[in-house]
């Protein structure tokens, strides 16, 4: 007959199982050099590397990281790669979204139309302020930024199996970037750093801040552009290492780990703490309806007594739980000095310009950024734009989705959570800021997904919560 092996072992599965064929779709051979499914089936040698990541997607994680000292200035405006990749690809994304509405493959997911009136805000916000140049000048880049990368991924992962590519990908890359910052506490240099500016021409100003040193040491930074962003990008990295499963994964944990504790910040270690312990949650409760209502239910419940019970709860919070004090009560008087000065101005802000003398210096929380840059609607279109990209279910009793990709809806879920939390005491830009748009919309993405995939066989029901099955990233699909 000439068959090849492959459609010879799927005929007679069919033959004497009476199932119908399955066609499996898989990123990559084990090292063992064999494979099987979650059914004890194996995998053939021709489905091996049936889904692949888009070379768009795989460019901008790749490039992501890399250093801002080798940025350029076109017509004036200062670019990195990343942003040179996103004007380039954005009128792409804008007809391939347009395509995908006309083929009925588009499901609406609040954080589309939140990321669109928060760019729409933030532009319109600083042109009252700052007039149209100046907008686009400062507040455009952040749009671009922010938004293409959301839409580079809820419009590029168009097939199952891909969200999870995205993220080993990521995985690779953040694993990489911490063992480059490990570097600077060991040479007592920032040399990634300092080699990019000399490439550049770009000047470097890492080296002199007053808190570059902590226990002696020198914080890891890396390529990245701040220590704290380092180490937060190094506890993404561990989060997603940890519960999804994928190759290299030991690794992964191990030089994310490292990093981040060798950026010597509390934000990092408090994301990777928050994280394991809601990763642990929602591996306990698996089966309890509402259990992140439940949650949030508690947490709004602990808070509120806290304020009741204590005469100073910020306080102890500050003292107990940040590793410089005085650091953190000085992001408190921020806090109330910076809301002050945005009310005289709540609808626009205060723009790009030069601040008032008493809040004239380095803001140190995201919220307070967009609120000066924004007005107060442009902090909360993000944080609902952020949030939003979880409206859509990623559990399997609603969704059509494998257990990996479930999985990774519940990580990607905490770690935008943790990204609105951690932005109360942290600045995110740069490649933190793409980062916080990529995962987002890889999220919703994947909320889509879910209602577009066929259902998912319920298989190895038995075992299902036993651990990551062999093959990583696999999707299941009706052959044609």
């Amino acid at each position: 007959m000439g068959l090849p092996p492959d459609q010879i072992i799927l005929f007679f599965q069919k033959k004497f199982t009476g199932q119908p064929m399955l066609a499996i779709e898989t990123k990559s051979l084990p090292a063992s050099g064999s494979a099987v499914n979650s059914n004890g089936a194996c995998l053939l040698p021709s489905q091996w590397g049936a889904v692949a990541l888009p070379a768009v997607l795989t460019l901008i994680v790749a490039t992501l990281f890399i250093p801002i000292e080798l940025s350029f200035y076109v017509f004036g405006l200062r670019l990195t790669v990343t942003r040179l990749i996103f004007l380039i690809i954005a009128p792409f994304l804008f007809v391939k979204l347009m395509k995908k509405l006309a083929a009925g493959r588009y499901r609406f997911v609040l954080s589309d139309l939140f990321f669109c009136f928060t760019a729409i805000w933030m532009i319109y916000a600083a042109a009252n302020i700052d007039g149209i140049e100046g907008a686009l000048s400062h507040a455009g880049p952040e749009v671009l930024e922010l938004t293409v990368a959301y839409f580079a991924a809820r419009t590029l992962l168009s097939e199952s199996g891909q969200a999870l590519l995205l993220i080993e990908k990521l995985c690779q890359v953040i694993a990489i970037v911490a063992l480059i910052g490990l570097l600077d506490p060991l040479t007592g240099r920032y040399i990634t750093r300092e080699i990019a500016a000399q490439l550049s021409g770009y000047p470097i100003h890492i080296s002199d801040w007053a808190d570059a040193h902590r226990l002696g040491l020198l914080r890891a930074s890396g390529p990245v552009e701040h220590p704290i962003l380092f180490g937060f990008v190094c506890a993404i990295g561990l989060l997603f290492s940890t519960s999804i499963a994928m190759s290299g994964r030991w690794f992964f944990m191990a030089a994310c780990g490292l990093g981040a504790i060798f950026s010597f910040s509390s934000a990092p270690v408090q994301s990777i703490i928050i994280g394991f312990a809601l990763l642990t949650y929602a591996r306990l409760t698996s089966g309890l309806p509402y259990r992140w209502t439940l949650l949030l239910s508690i947490a709004g419940a602990a808070i509120f007594s806290a304020f009741l019970i204590s005469n100073n709860p910020l306080g102890f919070i500050i003292s107990n739980l940040i590793f410089d004090p005085a650091s953190g009560y000085y992001r408190y008087w921020t806090w109330v000095t910076v809301l002050a000065h945005v009310s005289q101005s709540p609808w626009y802000g205060l723009g790009y310009g030069v601040l008032p003398e008493e809040i004239n210096h380095t803001i140190d929380a995201l919220w307070l950024v967009l609120a000066i840059h924004s007005g107060f609607p442009g902090a909360i279109l993000t944080f609902f734009s952020l949030v939003s990209a979880s409206s859509l279910p990623a559990s399997r009793r609603k969704a059509n989705l494998s257990e990996q990709e479930e999985r990774l809806g519940i990580t990607l879920g905490i770690v935008v959570s943790l990204t609105v939390f951690i932005a109360l005491t942290v600045h995110f830009w740069g490649s933190v800021w793409v980062l916080t748009g990529l995962l987002a919309g890889t999220r919703a993405q994947l909320g889509e997904l879910g209602r577009l995939s066929p259902r998912i066989p319920e298989t190895n029901a038995a075992r299902r919560d036993t651990g990551p099955p062999l093959i990583m990233n696999q999707s299941w699909r009706r052959a044609p």
